[in-house]
């Protein structure tokens, strides 16, 4: 290496670091999933159920067009929630539209879409999730 080079490296080197103050503030982000507060309050007639800590919602296009195959049980609807409740009760096994009672399944080939049968009716729910 020539000394033409090796002077160019130390100098950029030295503007990289040399330049820095030593305390200077690191800012980070970190996002979460939306909660079903956050989801309802922006429409309170959404159709959401939360299920292990992860809000699903239907009634989204590309997601009711998919070809899905019904797979095993994964929960059940615990309490159907009444708007008069405060939306941020809503917990885990709780859902706006669905019955108490209805059985949750996953399928086979996704993990963040849910299915429920209601009325001989599938339903697909698209887990609502950060990024």
């Amino acid at each position: 290496m020539n000394k033409i080079s090796a002077v160019i490296i130390v100098l950029s080197l030295f503007s990289m670091f040399g330049c820095q103050r030593d305390n200077a503030t690191v800012e980070s982000t970190t996002s979460k999933n939306p909660t079903a507060a956050e989801i309802l309050n922006a429409d309170i007639d959404a159709d959401v159920f939360q299920l292990n800590n992860t809000v699903y919602e239907t009634n989204i296009g590309w997601v009711n067009e998919l070809e899905l195959t019904k797979n095993v049980q994964i929960g059940e609807i615990k309490t159907s929630f009444s708007k008069k409740k405060s939306v941020r009760d809503f917990d885990n096994g709780d859902a706006t539209i669905l019955a108490k009672g209805t059985k949750v399944f996953n399928v086979k080939e996704r993990d963040d879409v849910l299915i429920v049968e209601v009325n001989g009716e599938t339903k697909k729910y698209y887990a609502l999730t950060e990024g």
